[in-house]
């Protein structure tokens, strides 16, 4: 999948941003649903860059967003397997 590259503004400093069109996608959802600015939510994750385990901020934003809506799944429930014990 081709990256993108797109600025955003990060603590106030346009900067250079390349991801994939699906990850730029998530970003501006999760930004409308948080309502915040894309460009705020970024200078969120670059203050918390070193927290979320990733190289630099397009990888920090891959792992947010990940973690963001994996958070947002329910969690699908255990099926239970009933184990039937011969008798001898």
């Amino acid at each position: 999948m081709p990256k993108k590259v797109r600025n955003v503004c990060v603590a106030g400093k346009r900067t250079s941003m390349r991801l994939e069109s699906a990850f730029w996608d998530a970003l501006a959802e999760i930004a409308r649903r948080e309502k915040v600015t894309v460009s705020a939510l970024c200078t969120r994750l670059a203050d918390e860059l070193d927290s979320l385990s990733a190289g630099g901020l397009s990888s920090a934003v891959r792992v947010y967003v990940m973690e963001y809506f994996r958070a947002a799944t329910p969690k699908p429930e255990v099926a239970r397997c009933e184990i039937a014990i011969a008798a001898e």
